[in-house]
């Protein structure tokens, strides 16, 4: 037997309401209009399918739920009462005709709807809900009333007909309400923005070593620090007493060159007399 979880269940009974009242189908109780319908629905769901005298949270299913009769789908519409065509005395689901599903059916094929379709388990549950009969027509309705089972009523009130509402759809996304209305998702609140101040910027200084300057960065700086005249004073100043100075050598490191002597003259490295030079220009 499938089961649905109740935020599934929630919306199809909210969007079976909302489709059932623009198809024309008059509604003296709308669950999807009147809040209070809403959790009166919804608590029927969850006495019809408690678990001991305690609500089951996992959801109500889609068969058959307890005893003998034959009742079907998660608000268990009884087949002994609806599973025929009853427009000659109240409202009908078989043979309604807001729900085209539900035309030129038999109590087999209504069986197969309801607990296999919950959208249209939902809009029999509503149809019946609007008939002469309303709450009566379930007998779990003395346990959603009765003080000393206050359980079944509390736990619907967990849940809302505004399927916009945000938390209430945490297992299950719902589909598309309807044409005019958006998708409603699961969405989470957010602190409001604080729009009345400004503050202003605070400073930070980084724990990050800076890193050096590429070669193509420090070339550029370079370039466009030469244009500054500070830079071109500066480094002038720099580099005036390396360039200006004068550094004797070591005193110790001087050696006399060789020069000869004056009556001597050095010819092709070997030292003559000037005697011997005018000796060999006579004749």
């Amino acid at each position: 037997m499938e089961q649905v979880s109740w935020s599934r269940w929630v919306n199809a009974i909210v969007t079976a309401a909302q489709e059932l009242r623009e198809a024309g189908f008059s509604m003296e109780r709308d669950p999807s209009a009147d809040e209070d319908v809403f959790y009166n629905l919804l608590a029927l769901s969850a006495a019809e399918w408690r678990k001991g005298d305690e609500v089951n949270l996992e959801g109500p299913g889609m068969g058959k739920a307890l005893g003998d009769e034959e009742s079907y789908s998660p608000l268990q519409i009884f087949m002994d009462t609806w599973g025929v065509d009853t427009s000659d005395r109240d409202v009908t689901v078989i043979n309604n005709e807001f729900v085209p599903e539900f035309q030129n059916i038999d109590k087999d094929d209504l069986i197969s709807l309801i607990t296999t379709d919950v959208d249209l388990a939902a809009k029999a549950a509503i149809i019946v809900l609007n008939s002469n009969n309303g709450y009566e027509n379930w007998s779990t309705w003395s346990m959603v009333q009765d003080p000393e089972t206050p359980q079944y009523i509390d736990f619907a009130k967990k849940f809302s007909n505004d399927l916009t509402r945000g938390g209430q759809f945490d297992d299950d996304v719902p589909p598309t309400v309807d044409s005019t209305t958006t998708t409603s998702t699961t969405t989470t609140t957010m602190p409001p923005m604080e729009t009345d101040t400004v503050q202003e910027p605070q400073e930070y200084s980084s724990q990050v070593p800076k890193q050096a300057p590429s070669f193509e960065e420090a070339r550029y700086q370079t370039r466009i620090n030469r244009l500054r005249p500070e830079y071109k004073k500066d480094n002038f100043l720099k580099y005036f007493d390396t360039v200006t100075s004068f550094k004797k050598k070591d005193p110790q490191t001087f050696k006399e060159r060789s020069v000869a002597k004056p009556t001597e003259i050095n010819f092709m490295g070997t030292p003559v007399t000037t005697q011997e030079i005018i000796d060999l220009l006579e004749p």
